[in-house]
């Protein structure tokens, strides 16, 4: 039985990413059946580690046109997934070498990480395989170790994921991925009023036309760019 002391658990990044996404239904089933078990279904937490983390992968992964296979487990998807995250690179676009190196020695720190939580998973998990029916339960703390490193991994891949969506869209996005041209139309267009809602002009351009929102955020950000340069080009000429 629980401690009754025990304070209700809950993964921080995972919740974040919840919050930014809200139609994310698949991850927040996981992440809540994963919080309600600890601590006292351990072999419920670390099954739910590995399948947050893979879920996390290939949802960067279709994000970005990338179908994973069908046979991908975690260690594969994590490696897959890697090499669209662009590891070190500044906000101005340019890659700092040795935040590149510092940030793939992190990531192969993950995948240490992953393989132990597989290796709990197939030992301990709820679905571990030929378990003996009086094996001793995994301790709780183990649990939540893991659960602790599951949610930074979901949180190091997630953010780094969003970061680089700034630069390069996305093929799959969801509303609210770019805040800054969503506010941009919102503050060109106010709202329209139905019925006593008001009806967000960005979010109902998304919904309703999503070709005219992409070519829209497209322009956009075509013209960012456009200001930056001009204004590197002025910065320059006045030195």
């Amino acid at each position: 039985m629980a401690d009754e002391t025990y304070v209700q658990f809950e993964l921080t990044a995972c919740r974040e990413l919840m919050a930014n996404h809200p139609e994310s239904l698949r991850i927040r089933e996981q992440v809540e059946a994963l919080e309600d078990a600890m601590p006292d279904k351990p072999g419920v937490v670390v099954s739910f580690c590995r399948t947050i983390i893979e879920t996390t992968c290939k949802t960067i992964l279709t994000d970005r046109g990338i179908t994973p296979e069908p046979g991908w487990e975690a260690p594969k998807l994590i490696s897959e997934t890697t090499k669209y995250l662009h590891l070190g690179r500044h906000e101005d676009g340019t890659v700092d070498a040795r935040l590149k190196d510092g940030t793939e020695k992190l990531v192969r720190g993950v995948n240490s990480i992953i393989d132990g939580i597989m290796t709990i998973r197939n030992d301990h998990g709820s679905a571990a395989h030929g378990a003996d029916a009086y094996a001793p339960m995994l301790d709780a703390r183990y649990a939540e170790i893991v659960a602790r490193a599951t949610d930074a991994v979901v949180g190091l891949m997630f953010k780094t994921h969003m970061g680089g969506a700034n630069k390069d869209l996305l093929k799959r996005f969801r509303y609210g991925d770019y805040k800054n041209f969503d506010e941009w139309i919102d503050g060109e267009i106010d709202p329209y009023v139905v019925l006593d809602t008001p009806l967000i002009a960005s979010e109902a351009l998304f919904k309703t036309d999503m070709n005219a929102y992409r070519a829209a955020l497209v322009q956009f950000r075509q013209d960012q760019q456009d200001e930056a340069v001009e204004e590197a080009q002025g910065a320059g000429g006045a030195s």
